[in-house]
């Protein structure tokens, strides 16, 4: 049952990823995006008791945040050799701060649960379906709720 919609911000088509073909909710990745000046706006604790609200509807999968970008390491590989560099492969106003793995009915739950990430206020919120796998025999590495 998947259909589309077009993005009132951009006027681009988005695609509607309803439950899958089997009837499971889907899972969604919110990646926060902050700049350097808003890396500790917004306060641990409001992050902490909106994911553990979350968590509490059966919605939250995983939530971290992120060091700061100064403590990463881009690792590439070509024709064979590793090369290792200091910080974010992209050059980029607005930097990778955290995520959030959520369980969503459709991507409007989606984009609703997104637009109450507490970061959102000083950043913004990347929304994206998460595929499986095209492999034979695939199973999610994510943790499956507990058979009721």
């Amino acid at each position: 049952m998947d259909g589309s919609r077009r993005c009132p911000a951009t006027g681009r088509v988005i695609r509607l990823c309803r439950n899958d073909e089997r009837g499971r909710i889907v899972k969604y990745l919110c990646l926060v995006y902050l700049d350097e000046a808003h890396w500790s706006a917004c306060p641990d604790q409001e992050c902490f008791e909106f994911a553990s609200t979350l968590a509490g509807s059966g919605r939250l999968v995983a939530a971290e945040p992120l060091h700061p970008v100064h403590t990463a390491t881009t690792v590439r590989v070509r024709n064979g050799q590793v090369a290792l560099y200091d910080g974010p492969f992209a050059e980029t106003k607005e930097l990778l701060a955290g995520f959030y793995l959520i369980d969503a009915a459709d991507l409007n739950e989606a984009l609703s649960i997104a637009g109450r990430i507490p970061p959102a206020k000083y950043g913004s919120i990347e929304v994206r379906p998460v595929r499986e796998l095209s492999v034979d025999g695939f199973r999610s590495f994510s943790p499956q709720p507990a058979a009721g």
